[in-house]
């Protein structure tokens, strides 16, 4: 076997697009890991849309959508990182798009206005990450945001994902299952978060499997907890059946082009949206470009840590290019169905799992490429069209949602809390954080001109008091 990787790919503009089986190797390890971990989060966006008011069928075609050209990153853009959400500003999206009644955890009656408003956030998005791509501003820009209010952003995303799991979606999702619910979340935090699971990983080969597995052995013990106590019907979503015509054994494609005519602003039934929602949606923007940014930045230093050992592949982790395909996979989203804000940069799991195997030499995985590729283009989008597995993870969508908001939440508030120096500083964050998480609730209304100006003015607040309370120090 040949060991020496494989950098060759099509050159197309600034990016490298490799093909996989030509360009990239096929890394079993990779690709089984791909199937099994992907599967417990893959549809983790389903229950999000169904109450923004689309089918259940729809939301596995938003999914699929989604999912590949989240895996066009590393295969067709040559960018080498793990791509993913920008998952912190999920919590965030759902507060405010709740507030406008464009989502219920119980689901909402499908409006135009809805995906008018979520065509409004992918256009601002993508427009934003392009023109900081091409002027190479990201870096000078976010180095002169003040670090207070950084953290009191991040903070703000973890205070709005354990409000949304514990407060406002516990009775209608937490608990309609909670005893799989219990245990998913038990076990992921244990699993990711403890001190001393870190020290038994460090010493045990086992343990450290476990941990490189992220959230799957969590949701698989969740899954057979759910189906051993009643939680979860095989072939229901919410209580509602699916495929009622039988279960297919074969492939079934998605609903793509309905959807399309449902929710794309390209489409007669939803068009482009009014100068009014472009307004309401540029803070969601703000906050969602700061928190990519943040991605970018620790994905890039997980594999500038692993090149030291791999001089062999040298690696192109241009943050201007990074930007750019994150634009293009925006933009290619917002054609057939925008979805804000699931085309970020970094799985930060996935990522550290495959860079760390990377390292240890050609021997273990020739090309990072191989392992990306393996783990994305040949794992994720079968998925999405074999009808058994989509039955099978209906009933456990919620439970993903909720893993994947927590572990967020958990995550956010370690990096958050860690950026403030002084209790100046800290009370600041704090205060920005409570702000931002809930300003989109209806106990404080701003509006000007009938726009919606919460966020707005969170934005503002939390601009003040860096600079006059904590001071506006950008070193971290």
């Amino acid at each position: 076997m040949n060991n020496k990787p494989q950098n060759k790919g099509l050159r197309w503009g600034p990016f490298v697009a490799r093909i996989p089986f030509i360009h990239i190797r096929f890394r079993a390890a990779e690709f089984f890991q791909g199937i099994a971990i992907s599967g417990a989060t893959a549809f983790a966006g389903v229950p999000i849309v169904m109450g923004m008011g689309l089918t259940f069928e729809e939301g596995v075609a938003v999914s699929l959508i989604a999912g590949t050209l989240i895996a066009a990153g590393p295969i067709l853009f040559g960018v080498p990182f793990a791509p993913g959400w920008i998952t912190p500003a999920y919590p965030i999206v759902l507060i405010v798009f709740a507030t406008m009644g464009y989502y219920s955890p119980k689901g909402v009656e499908y409006q135009p206005e809805t995906f008018q408003f979520m065509a409004a956030l992918c256009i601002e998005f993508t427009l934003l990450v392009a023109l900081l791509g091409m002027t190479g501003l990201s870096g000078k820009i976010i180095n002169n945001i003040p670090n207070t209010l950084k953290s009191g952003i991040i903070l703000g995303a973890a205070v709005a994902a354990f409000y949304q799991v514990f407060f406002k979606e516990f009775d209608s999702r937490y608990m309609e299952q909670p005893i799989a619910m219990t245990v998913a979340l038990a076990i992921c935090i244990l699993t990711t978060f403890s001190e001393p699971f870190k020290r038994l990983a460090a010493s045990n080969k086992i343990f450290q499997k476990i941990s490189s597995l992220g959230l799957l052995p969590g949701f698989l013990i969740a899954a057979a907890v759910a189906y051993l106590f009643g939680e979860a019907t095989l072939g229901e979503v919410a209580g509602r059946p699916i495929y009622q015509e039988g279960i297919s054994f074969g492939l079934t494609f998605p609903e793509v082009v309905k959807l399309f005519e449902r929710t794309s602003p390209f489409s007669d039934q939803v068009g482009f949206p009014p100068l009014k929602m472009y307004l309401e949606a540029l803070p969601l923007v703000i906050i969602g470009y700061i928190l990519l940014f943040g991605d970018i930045i620790t994905g890039k230093a997980i594999l500038n840590d692993a090149e030291k050992e791999r001089p062999d592949e040298p690696l192109d982790v241009d943050v201007n290019k990074v930007h750019l395909s994150i634009a293009v996979r925006n933009f290619l989203g917002l054609i057939a169905n925008p979805n804000f804000p699931t085309q970020g940069a970094l799985w930060t799991g996935v990522h550290v799992v495959v860079a760390e195997r990377w390292r240890k030499g050609a021997k273990e995985m020739p090309s990072i490429f191989d392992g990306l590729g393996s783990y994305y283009l040949m794992a994720i989008p079968l998925l999405y069209v074999w009808q058994p597995f989509i039955v099978f993870m209906g009933p456990l969508m919620g439970i993903a949602l909720n893993l994947t908001l927590v572990l967020t939440g958990f995550a956010c508030a370690y990096v958050a809390l860690a950026i403030p120096k002084t209790n100046a500083e800290m009370a600041s964050a704090f205060l920005i954080g409570l702000l931002i998480a809930f300003s989109g609730e209806q106990v404080w209304q701003f509006r000007v001109g009938g726009v919606d100006a919460n966020l707005f003015v969170a934005l503002l607040i939390g601009i003040l008091l860096s600079v006059f309370v904590a001071g506006s120090n950008k070193k971290q």
